[in-house]
This record gives C-alpha cells, sequence and structure tokens, in this order.
C-alpha cells in the first residue's frame, strides 16, 4: 500500500552538554540480545527438539566443520558428549548457538547452550571462527550451570578478533585472547571517557535491576572494561549502534529530550560532539527511533509502535540524504507492512526489512512500498560490522552475508 510521503524537515541542532532530570520512559531498549533472551531453558529446549540434525563423531584432533565436521576431544564442555550438530536433540541433549557476532568477515563468536536432559542443568559455552563461519573452536566459560526451569541470562559482547566479553547478573566476564582465557569484574562502570574508541563497542547498561535507568557506555577495545560515555544529550538513552559504524565514522544513539520527544543524537568524532534530531512522538510508541545506513548519505530513521495484530509495530519512518542533518517524513504508520524486525539497506539502494507475518520485504521506492521477496526469506535483526551482516531467521536460526544483504548464507555452529 503506497503512502504519500511527508515532506516535513526535522530540526537538527548540536548540544554539547546532556540532558537531565524527569522519570525515564517505561520501556527497554530493543536490541537483538534481548529478543534472543526471551523464554527459559525448557522453551528452548522445546524448539530445538523439532529441528532436523547430523550428528557426526568427532575424532581426535579435528575441527568443526560447516558442514558436520568434529572438534579437539579435548575442548568439549564437561559432561556433553562428543559430538557434532548444528542444533537440536541427540540421545536426549539438546545444544544451540544463543548469540551469533562477527566483529569482520573472518572472526565471530557465538555463546551456546549443551543441555544433557532430563533434570541435569545446561551449561554455556563458546564457539569461535577464524574463517567467517566455516568452521569453529569451543571453549569453556567461567558461568556457572542453569538450573532447570531457569531461563538463560548471560550476553554476548564481541568486541574485536580478540576482545570477547560476557555479561550475566552482574558479573563482567573479559577475554581479551578470544576466550582462551577469561579474568571476572562487577558489572558496573568505576571510569568515564570523554572518547569512543575507534574500535570501541558502545553498550546500553542498566543501571538497576528494573533497567528503568540505562546509560551509554563503550566497551573498551582492548581491556573489555565499560566505560560511561560523556556529554550524550538525550535525558535518557534507549538503544545504540552497537558495533556498527557508518562510513563516515558516525556513532548513534536513540533516546529523548529533556522534554521527552523522541531523538537521535549522532557523532562524528568519536563522541567529542554531539548533533541530536528531534522527532514527533507518534501515538502508541513503543520505542524509537532507530537508525538505518544506507549507501552514501542515505539514511532512514524508523519507529515501532503497538499496531493491531503486530508485537512490533511498523511506525513512521524517515529518510535523509544528508546523512542525518535533515530529515523527511516517508511513511505515517499506518499501512503495509504493519511489522518491522530489523533493516538494512543494500548496495543497490533497496531497503530490506523482516516483519513478523510476511517474512522479508523489499522496497525498491525508498520505503514507501514493499513487497514480499524470497531472498533472505524471514530473516530479521540485522547487524552489520567489518562488512559481515548477520541475521536471525523465525526459527531463531543465524544467517551471514558478506554482499551487503543481496545473497546469505546459513551459521551452524556445530556440538562439541
Amino acid at each position: 500500500m503506497s503512502e504519500t510521503p511527508r515532506h516535513e524537515v526535522i530540526d537538527l541542532s548540536e548540544i554539547g552538554t546532556p540532558y537531565d532530570g524527569g522519570p525515564p520512559p517505561d520501556r527497554r531498549p530493543w536490541t537483538a540480545s534481548r529478543r534472543r533472551r526471551a523464554g527459559g531453558v525448557v522453551i528452548a529446549a522445546a524448539l530445538l527438539a523439532v529441528l532436523g540434525v547430523t550428528v557426526t563423531r568427532a575424532a581426535a584432533g579435528e575441527e568443526v566443520g560447516r558442514d558436520g565436521g568434529t572438534v579437539p576431544t579435548g575442548t568439549q564442555h564437561p559432561g556433553v558428549a562428543s559430538s557434532a550438530v548444528s542444533a537440536g536433540e541427540v540421545n536426549g541433549a539438546r545444544f544451540d548457538a544463543l548469540f551469533v557476532q562477527f566483529v569482520d568477515r573472518s572472526h565471530g563468536f557465538a555463546l551456546t547452550a549443551a543441555c544433557a536432559g532430563g533434570e541435569q542443568p545446561c551449561s554455556y559455552g563458546l564457539a569461535v571462527s577464524t574463517d567467517g563461519g566455516g568452521s569453529y573452536q569451543h571453549r569453556a566459560l567461567p558461568l556457572a550451570k542453569i538450573p532447570p526451569l531457569e531461563g538463560y541470562s548471560a550476553e554476548l559482547h564481541a568486541v574485536t578478533a580478540r576482545t570477547v566479553v560476557i555479561e550475566d547478573r552482574g558479573k563482567w566476564w573479559v577475554s581479551v585472547d578470544a576466550g582462551r582465557t577469561w579474568r571476572s569484574a562487577p558489572n558496573s562502570v568505576a571510569r568515564n571517557t570523554a572518547g569512543i574508541p575507534a574500535a570501541g563497542r558502545l553498550h546500553i547498561r542498566c543501571v538497576d535491576a528494573t533497567c528503568e535507568s540505562r546509560e551509554l557506555t563503550v566497551i573498551d577495545p582492548d581491556s573489555g572494561m565499560p566505560a560511561k560515555v560523556l556529554d550524550v544529550p538525550l535525558r535518557q538513552v534507549q538503544n545504540s549502534s552497537g558495533s556498527t559504524i557508518a562510513p563516515d565514522g558516525t556513532r548513534w544513539v536513540s533516546g529523548t529530550t529533556r522534554s521527552g520527544d523522541p531523538a537521535l543524537a549522532v557523532t562524528r568524532d568519536g563522541g567529542r560532539s554531539w548533533a541530536v534530531s528531534r522527532f514527533p512522538s507518534p501515538d502508541k510508541l513503543l520505542f524509537g527511533p532507530w537508525l538505518v545506513v544506507g549507501p552514501g548519505q542515505q539514511r532512514y530513521a524508523i519507529f515501532n509502535v503497538q499496531r493491531e495484530g503486530a508485537k512490533n509495530g511498523f511506525g513512521p519512518m524517515y529518510g535523509s540524504t544528508d546523512a542525518g542533518r535533515t530529515w523527511t517524513r516517508i511513511r505515517d504508520g499506518k499501512g503495509q507492512p504493519a511489522s518491522i524486525l530489523g533493516a538494512i539497506v543494500r548496495p543497490d539502494g533497496r531497503l530490506l526489512i523482516g516483519t513478523e507475518l510476511d517474512g522479508s520485504m523489499i522496497s525498491t521506492d525508498k520505503g514507501r512500498t514493499f513487497e514480499k521477496t524470497e531472498t533472505g526469506s524471514g530473516l530479521s535483526h540485522f547487524v552489520e560490522c567489518g562488512g559481515m551482516i548477520t541475521a536471525m531467521g523465525l526459527d531463531g536460526a543465524h544467517h551471514t552475508s558478506l554482499d551487503g544483504g543481496v545473497t546469505w548464507s546459513p551459521v551452524s555452529v556445530p556440538a562439541p
């Protein structure tokens, strides 16, 4: 359904000091990791039980291959049988890759979970790839096992090819050698930073247990420790670019201004100065705006709203042809598609989105109309880093693209 674009220019102002005061809105940031965390061990096990698997026994000294190879016998998790399986159930044991994150075209990490079955607890693990997901090495994590009926709570933050962080229930576990060794630290920010390192990963940290109060931090690429980013010109931060950096070096944060208006804050000089775009607040706002980076200076700002029949309603969308300095409304958020679960812009300028009911859809007119596509069908929650795009299917499986989202390959993380 076509919508007439509104030529409504959104003002952008330069601000150097943060806003303060006022209670934060009662909503959590929209991130792939928080969506993926949903559900407990039993729910995850039920999902995995219906997935088809191919099993191969491991031989000593071999690695796991994409198509079901093997792993070194010395690297398997305690209490887990040595077999290679993409995901699913084997002899009552279950295995899955909870998060998959690549930092460039070669180096990727997967936070895994292995469940022995019955009333036995499940175990976290780390799978590391140095060949773009072609093979994986399994490494142990210093996390406690998860009792039955208790949900997964750990989150993965892949920063560089060597620095990786696991966050879990107030603990911050850091490895600076790609998961070979780990050290722990409280999940607290003991220092501030006036700048954002080029290879640092932005992270929205929950200050309290309910996550009603949040702050923007950056994970240091060398130490893996978080530092609070100063002078962010938003009263409340909700989402960030994470590890994704636009070609012009732009990092972005979404949230609200002191007056409560939705806003995007961007920095093009590593956090030393910020620019803010304010947007009208749509009805039934869930969160947003979040930024989608296109080729050249093309940018999109998208809102999620409550809509009938859609948990993640596709709300208003704005476009910019000057890298976010000015914005024009493209959609009013009332037409189809009704939902949106992430978006990327392909190198040809086409906008690819994920939806709840219609799978992947594509736009050739910069977001005014969409049609279903078989390319990447069912993919959503797109994350780009270092030339590698990672997405998640409706069945929870991960996929990667090396050509900007034109073609996709499934990610298979075999069990240890």
